[in-house]
């Protein structure tokens, strides 16, 4: 099978990932089935869908009108996994990172004599960890989406020992065609590429947080007036090339033996956490959204994004 041959997918989950995942493969030209347990978050599923297309259109971004890319999308409640699946031949798994319960759905798509490629959206587990057990663990492969994705470009791919390089390659081929950019992390670690460094970021984040160096604010607005402004369109590897690799590693020196090592989340986050500050979706985590409904929210945050993802199409032409 290669990438172009490939018409029918299947996205497991419909939440904010799958929302996104389900609307970049439509948009590509393939029939998508979205899956959830519940009819209420397919139709939220969708809700947001339609408005992500609006956007889309608004913004030049899309050549159809979002009425076609709609019809190409079934919301499913799941009440026989083998059966919605039968016609499939690509899964996108994006269910929480509950390892047990990602197997089990593995479970299923194996026993259902389907011989489809099953990727995960996993950001945390890695394919080995996925896999253990499997009786066809050559069939997988992990496609780590960034939220919101059916805005960011990026697509992290990796397997394992057991995935072929043809499945690499022809799920490598399948990003592309989505507009994505590919990207293989070559040696099994978890959280990968990007939440490995982003760990890193907001481990330092939560420090400087919980001593009382910045607010919530002040971080955000450092970020985006400083490295945030740059890496849209300079790697940090570039621009250590444009600081002087001499400056880098001396400043590297002087400030690693200062930064925190903790092992766990910050005091600050995990207080939010008991309180029920979770964020958007409680309406309230380090910023307040009261007053506004998710769609409003998105819709704020999309138009930032789709400024930027604009430009970033516009630099790769």
């Amino acid at each position: 099978m290669r990438a172009e041959d490939i018409t029918n997918v299947v996205v497991i989950g419909a939440g904010n990932m799958g929302e996104g995942i389900t609307q970049s493969f439509a948009q590509a030209g393939m029939n998508v089935k979205v899956l959830a347990r519940r009819t209420e978050t397919l139709e939220k599923c969708s809700q947001q869908i339609d408005a992500n297309l609006k956007l889309f259109k608004e913004f030049k971004l899309i050549k159809e009108e979002p009425d076609v890319i709609k019809s190409r999308i079934e919301t499913v409640p799941v009440v026989n996994l083998p059966d919605a699946v039968k016609d499939c031949d690509f899964v996108v798994e994006t269910i929480p990172e509950v390892l047990e319960e990602k197997k089990k759905i593995f479970q299923i798509l194996e026993d259902s004599g389907r011989e489809m490629i099953i990727s995960s959206n996993t950001s945390s587990f890695t394919v080995p960890m996925l896999t253990e057990g499997s009786k066809y663990p050559e069939r997988y492969v992990g496609t780590h989406f960034f939220n919101p994705a059916h805005i960011m470009p990026l697509v992290e791919i990796h397997g394992s020992k057991e995935t072929p390089d043809e499945v690499i390659k022809l799920t490598q081929g399948l990003m592309e065609r989505i507009g994505k950019k590919a990207i293989l992390v070559r040696k099994a670690v978890p959280g990968l590429i990007v939440n490995r460094i982003q760990g890193a970021i907001f481990r330092e984040i939560g420090y400087l947080l919980d001593e009382g160096v910045a607010t919530a604010e002040d971080i955000d607005i450092a970020t985006n007036a400083s490295y945030g402004l740059r890496f849209a369109c300079i790697g940090p590897l570039e621009a250590d090339d444009m600081i002087g690799l001499d400056t880098s590693a001396r400043v590297s020196g002087n400030v690693f033996k200062t930064l925190s090592n903790s092992t766990d989340a910050s005091k600050m986050l995990k207080k939010k956490v008991e309180n029920g500050e979770l964020g958007i979706k409680s309406g309230k985590g380090w910023y307040d959204y009261s007053g506004k409904t998710k769609i409003e929210i998105m819709d704020e945050r999309n138009r930032r994004l789709l400024q930027q993802l604009v430009l970033f199409y516009s630099r790769q032409q």
